[in-house]
């Protein structure tokens, strides 16, 4: 089996099931291998490129299923005090899609189109957003009478494991977007791709456990 294909099979099922996290620094680093070679102005890497559309491909796919699903089943209160920090996520997410595109379409601007992907991110709180997600998760951020985001999401679904698992598939495919959008920005801005590695290596252990405890708790176990 080719190391892609083993990506992508670990984003499905870290995004279906929040059951192994192992493949998510092999998605960051095709990130980082497309983003480096369009900043060195290196557009032979063809098979990065490659895999960066097909990761993002999958990403997109996992995403508009559970959005179609959880459509039936929103929680005010979550989207009250979280919407607007995946609104961002996904906003810098798309900035850097743009980017990759319209360097490898125009290499010339590649300077012009780093630095309105810089600005979109700056603006739109860097990683603050990222930090929102991981504490809610884990229960920094203390909300909804003291209660992190999970135990909301386990108050309302404990009784249908299904809606659980793309609750936590959702909030997957955030912090993979969140976390590859971080990691383009790093190299972006030549700062130290290893601090965030450092950073966030232990932080995804955490919310993987997290989540697989609150899926044990669903009923239908």
């Amino acid at each position: 089996m080719g190391k892609l294909v083993i990506i992508l099979n670990g984003i499905e099922i870290f995004s279906a099931f929040a059951a192994t996290i192992i493949p998510l620094f092999e998605v960051v680093t095709a990130v980082v291998k497309v983003t480096k070679a369009l900043v060195a102005k290196d557009l032979t890497q063809d098979q990065n490129a490659k895999e960066f559309n097909q990761i993002h491909a999958k990403l997109e796919s996992i995403s508009k299923t559970n959005q179609q699903i959880l459509k039936q089943s929103q929680l005010d209160e979550v989207n009250e005090k979280y919407g607007k920090y995946e609104e961002y996520i996904k906003h810098q997410y798309t900035a850097l899609i743009t980017m990759v595109e319209q360097i490898q379409k125009d290499p010339e601007g590649r300077e012009e189109y780093m630095a309105e992907f810089q600005r979109v991110y700056e603006r739109d709180l860097s990683d603050l957003s990222l930090n929102m997600y991981y504490k809610s998760v884990i229960e920094e951020e203390k909300a909804f009478e003291q209660k992190g985001l999970l135990k909301v999401y386990q108050e309302h679904y404990k009784q249908n494991r299904d809606v659980m698992e793309k609750r936590c598939s959702q909030l997957a495919n955030i912090f993979q977007m969140g976390l590859m959008t971080l990691m383009a920005y790093t190299v972006v801005t030549e700062e130290d791709e290893d601090v965030v590695r450092e950073k966030w290596d232990p932080r995804m252990l955490e919310i993987q456990a997290k989540m697989i405890k609150a899926l044990s708790q669903c009923e239908g176990n």
